[in-house]
């Protein structure tokens, strides 16, 4: 390694056409501009600086999949915003967590309006629009498997993994020209500009059941309208003989009761096998510990069980019972559950009704998270007893024919995006060390399109 720099890889795992710099080099050079991190200490924002409005704050939860979700961001007020002397990333700056969950990239997508404010644990590199450096480019380096174990290595005997901003202008980038970058960026862009495509179809999908559930079974819709002598919208005749044309004392629609979620559901509390049943070799069932596991709509596979002793149905429901309370997601196959997580099936098999009747109980479930004395969880006892409104067989039967294709699309949609992106994953590394050229990734791109 020579010295003032740090090498991530051996030269021989580089084209010898390409050029190497340390960041410090790129930033005296003018092709980055910017290498900062978030405010700390007494200069970060306090709680009550924070409200319903003003620039979201991100922390390394905000990142994922390459992306930013703001959803969940909390919001800082515009006075204390304006008064922060770093940390204030803006439209096209490269991000990257240097501290705990380190190693997570994204770039501010180049249509966000205004700035976004970083917390500590989170680097901005501000690239110059005429350098040598491409912003995709960068961010596809970060992402190599090269880079991610040079962040394992340099932290490995860290209790928080951190590699701070001293350490990260001296590692050493290496790359062809901008052009190559932007070649090279556009194969890999692709492929993450369909997955996000794909994505956003299905939240959307996912956004149609839930209000088609939100309409029968919490607002009662149809059965208000025949209530008035109105034809429920957007209904056919058939379905619309379902519902009943009044309520009842109890405000719920005639013939309609509460009843505990054990009524619908089958339920399994997961156990935490053995240590030593672990792997990550595909022996055994497909493990989930908790809601670190849990994508979009599918856990991410991590670990192996070879010993399972509490199990989850394909297509069941998997809720989160600690830390925090009342996560969803949908098991993609059979699999072994932990401690962490519960696994709900509908009675009948309609797990696709049966899915967005737990989403309606979101707020139910989250009440467990400021219970305990150190962190929220829910018991099998109170899981069981919580109260769910229960329709007529016919109508939940009715329901599950309508969303059931559109759980289908769902899981369709994700297969090509599992599909894709170990496509792009097997790409990165061969064409961000020069192994594949271009072209032959376009025809392995092809292939699959």
């Amino acid at each position: 390694m020579t010295a003032g720099r740090l090498e991530i890889a051996d030269a021989s795992s580089w084209p010898g056409s390409w050029e190497r710099a340390t960041f410090e080099e790129l930033l005296r050079a003018g092709d980055l501009l910017v290498i900062q991190d978030g405010n700390h200490g007494s200069k970060y924002p306090k709680a009550e600086e924070f409200g319903p409005i003003g620039l979201p704050l991100i922390t390394g939860a905000e990142m994922a999949s390459g992306r930013i979700d703001l959803t969940g961001a909390k919001r800082l007020n515009h006075k204390t915003a304006e008064s922060l002397t770093k940390g204030r990333a803006k439209a096209g700056d490269v991000l990257l967590t240097h501290k705990g969950s380190i190693g997570k990239t994204a770039i501010v997508p180049p249509d966000h309006c205004g700035e976004i404010i970083l917390n500590p644990q989170i680097t901005l590199y501000r690239v110059a629009e005429n350098g040598r450096i491409d912003r995709q480019f960068l961010k596809y380096f970060f992402d190599t498997r090269i880079f991610q174990d040079f962040l394992t290595r340099v932290t490995g005997i860290s209790t928080i993994p951190t590699i701070g901003l001293k350490a990260q202008k001296s590692v050493e980038f290496v790359f062809p020209d901008r052009n190559e970058q932007r070649e090279i960026a556009a194969v890999l862009g692709a492929l993450d500009d369909k997955i996000e495509l794909n994505r956003k179809t299905a939240a959307t999908l996912e956004e149609m059941a839930r209000a088609l559930y939100r309409s029968w079974f919490i607002d009662f819709d149809p059965v208000h309208a025949k209530a008035q002598g109105r034809a429920p919208a957007h209904m056919d005749p058939a379905t619309a003989a379902l519902f009943p044309d009044s309520f009842g004392e109890d405000g719920l629609p005639e013939g309609w009761d509460i009843g505990s979620l054990v009524d619908a559901f089958d339920i399994v509390m997961g156990q935490s096998p053995p240590g030593d049943t672990y792997n990550e070799n595909g022996n055994g069932l497909p493990f989930y510990q908790g809601r670190t596991d849990f994508g979009f709509r599918f856990p991410k596979i991590r670990k192996y069980c070879s010993a399972p002793s509490r199990m989850a149905p394909r297509d069941s429901i998997l809720l989160s019972v600690r830390a925090p309370v009342g996560d969803l997601n949908r098991a993609w196959e059979q699999c072994c559950i932990g401690r962490g997580v519960a696994s709900l099936a509908e009675k009948s098999g309609r797990n696709a009704y049966g899915y967005e009747a737990m989403w309606a109980l979101s707020d139910a479930l989250k009440a467990y998270d400021n219970e305990g004395t150190v962190f929220g969880s829910i018991n099998k006892k109170q899981l069981s007893s919580l109260e769910l409104v229960l329709s007529p067989n016919e109508l939940r039967d009715a329901f599950e024919d309508i969303v059931r294709p559109i759980d289908e699309q769902v899981r369709n949609i994700t297969a090509e995006n599992q599909t894709l992106a170990t496509l792009r994953d097997t790409l990165l590394p061969r064409l961000m060390s020069g192994e594949l050229r271009v072209g032959e990734a376009k025809e392995e791109l092809d292939a699959v399109s």
